[in-house]
């Protein structure tokens, strides 16, 4: 019988042993599964990859956004991240945090312990190391297998940088409320200043946010968030991190939030930054965008910005008034400094300043202008501006004057141009030729395309141009004939600083120095006295007015100082014409001529011009000016006996010598 027993009990052993056996083979051969599938933490010098914010900036170097993916973070140097934050990290999340590799087998065997009461996972006892793998690499799921991984990971991390990078990490990670990852953008969002400035009870708060981000909310919460911090501080005195004295004086430190923490502040200038958006997000891709940490420096000058939301609102906001949009440049390097794309963002993002194609009315003249001067016409040249009618594409193109306000007579082209006269304009292209205006106004800065029809003289486009094209365009008359295309942006830098994009700024030669002063010439007349006067800023100026058939578009396009500015007023979604707003018919020299006005008024008063920009261009001849007295009323040459008489500025040969014809 004992015989029996004793093999009874060999065999029961024997049992035991080998089950021990393929237990330990089992788990060997899980954790090596587990080892040959997890994520690779390979460190170079410390460095980790983690997406990160992109801040926008306008050219007085003020916020104007942030980007980000799904998370929004600023990842800090190590250095740069307060003693006292990473201290109070330790003290409330992992007290033994300097003495394990990675794992912390006490704070293991006491969750294990609780879990098992529990009957289902509750308690992770998760180092500091632990929580970065979890939240770079493994994710949020709370079963064995993942909590395996993550002490796996969290052995090989610590294996691979120091304690002080790993709290680097942590801290450019977790999450501490209101939509802040990483600790920059937590200090910005909370206190509006940088990590590195932050005080003892701002950093005790943060780390006591960490547990659990809402309910130690210091705005929602700030009764549990103080308490939150003074058990924080305490912590870091009993761990000897602080003097008795700090903690005291921190804790009865205010929490003192920066003011607008409660909430998003108002988007400043949204088309503008929607503008630039768009245009990186076609340059640079979503991933650099939302992900890549790029500071983005834009041309945005936020006192323009200010000074045409300002002249947008001459309309009243009432539901049956038009829109307005405006686009502004600085024309010697193409920096867009102010867009109002519509009346209010947040019911319609469309664009109206960079996206809305409308029809320009006699705004789109100069191009004309420009070609007929390259073909030799002289702008004393001699036009018939009686009602004209020619065969176009089948059909009779009928042109009549404004109104009819001119029904026949003879006019110089100065003069036809001033006083927007029509039927000269619809001889002259048929004399240049449609094809060579479109070329002209594509060298200019026109990008929309445009079919080569004799209306276009008018502004009569297909498709119709935006007003962000008209003030780049007029901005090449105003550059000595130089096109320099319109940006928004400066730079971009990566998040090492970087450049990765800057646009170029410097002009291509679309007309010749000598045509675009004497267009400027022309358009200042059209400014002091023409269609355009009531634009008129007391400064030096040119514009073109522009109104669309049946008052469906009005436009006020022209430049002063540095900055060139269109204007446009009308209905987005409907042809619906403008006979009848306050009582007035709408046209380019009304609303359109105020709100430039007042704009300009603002927008160029550090730099106000009382001269035209010179015409002399880089690697062009300067050109020879003459002094040409012309009767105020035909602007031809003066006789003796022309009773009001103006002397003109204007380069050599852009008059003939033809003498005033009228009778006085």
């Amino acid at each position: 019988m004992r015989k029996r027993g004793l093999i009874k009990a060999l065999l029961l052993l024997t049992l035991t042993l080998t089950a021990v056996l393929v237990s330990i083979l089992a788990l060997e051969g899980y954790l090596w599964y587990l080892s040959s599938h997890l994520p690779d933490v390979q460190m170079e010098s410390g460095a980790f990859q983690v997406a990160e914010t992109s801040i926008v900036y306008a050219a007085d170097g003020s916020v104007l956004a942030e980007w980000y993916d799904e998370q929004d973070r600023t990842v800090v140097a190590d250095d740069l991240i307060p003693n006292q934050l990473k201290a109070a990290a330790v003290a409330i999340e992992d007290k033994r945090f300097y003495e394990h590799g990675g794992i912390d087998i006490k704070a293991i065997a006491r969750a294990f312990s609780r879990n098992a009461q529990e009957g289902e996972v509750r308690e992770g006892g998760s180092t500091i190391t632990q929580q970065t793998v979890k939240l770079l690499y493994t994710g949020g799921e709370r079963t064995l297998k993942r909590k395996l991984q993550e002490a796996m990971l969290a052995i090989s991390l610590e294996t691979q940088v120091d304690k002080d990078q790993v709290l680097g990490m942590y801290l450019n990670t977790v999450y501490f409320g209101r939509g802040a990852y990483g600790v920059e953008s937590a200090a910005q969002r909370f206190f509006g200043v940088s990590t590195k400035d932050l005080t003892l009870s701002q950093c005790a708060l943060l780390a006591g946010c960490i547990q659990s981000p809402s309910r130690f909310d210091p705005l929602v919460n700030p009764g549990p968030s103080l308490d939150r911090r003074n058990i924080v501080l305490r912590e870091m005195r009993d761990q000897g991190m602080i003097t008795a004295e700090q903690a005291e004086l921190a804790s009865h430190e205010p929490i003192g939030l920066k003011e607008d923490s409660d909430a998003e502040a108002p988007r400043f200038a949204p088309y503008f930054v929607e503008y630039v958006r768009r245009d990186l997000l076609n340059r640079l891709g979503s991933e650099k965008l939302y992900r890549g940490g790029l500071r983005i420096y834009t041309t945005l000058d936020p006192a323009a910005q200010r000074a045409a939301e300002a002249a947008a609102k001459v309309l009243p906001d009432a539901k049956a008034d038009p829109e307005v949009a405006i686009a502004a440049v600085r024309w010697k390097d193409g920096a867009v400094v102010a867009i109002v794309g519509g009346r209010d963002f947040t019911k319609e993002q469309f664009d109206l300043a960079t996206q809305g194609k409308r029809q320009t009315g006699s705004a789109f003249k100069p191009f004309v202008l420009a070609a007929a001067l390259e073909n030799g016409y002289k702008l004393d040249s001699k036009w018939d501006a009686s009602p004209f009618s020619t065969p176009v594409k089948d059909e009779i193109w009928k042109v009549d004057n404004y109104e009819n306000s001119i029904r026949g007579g003879t006019y110089t082209l100065e003069v036809a141009t001033v006083w927007s006269i029509n039927t000269v304009y619809a001889r002259l292209i048929t004399a240049v030729g449609p094809a060579d205006v479109v070329d002209v106004a594509h060298r200019m800065g026109i990008t929309t395309p445009i079919d080569p029809d004799p209306a276009i003289a008018l502004g009569g486009l297909k498709t119709g141009v935006s007003p962000l094209e008209m003030a780049s365009a007029f901005g090449t008359i105003a550059n000595k004939g130089l096109a320099v295309a319109p940006s928004g942006i400066d730079r971009v830098t990566d998040d090492e600083g970087r450049v990765i994009y800057a646009p170029v700024k410097t002009g291509t030669r679309a007309i010749s120095a000598a045509n675009a002063a004497t267009i400027s010439g022309v358009l200042n007349q059209v400014y002091t006295k023409g269609t355009g006067s009531a634009a008129n800023t007391g400064r030096w100026g040119a514009v073109k007015t522009g109104t669309a058939q049946s008052w469906q578009d009005a436009w006020l396009v022209g430049f002063s100082g540095d900055i060139s500015t269109a204007v446009w007023i009308g209905y987005p979604d409907a042809q619906k014409p403008m006979t009848n707003v306050h009582g007035i018919k709408v046209t380019g020299g009304s609303y359109p001529a105020e709100v430039w006005k007042r704009f300009m008024l603002t927008a160029t008063a550090p730099r106000a011009a009382t001269a035209p920009p010179e015409n002399t261009a880089a690697g062009e001849p300067s050109q020879t000016l003459m002094v040409y007295t012309l009767c105020s009323e035909s602007l031809m040459i003066a006789r003796p006996d022309c009773p009001d008489q103006m002397e003109l500025e204007l380069p050599a040969g852009s008059m003939t010598r033809d003498l005033c014809d009228l009778r006085h």
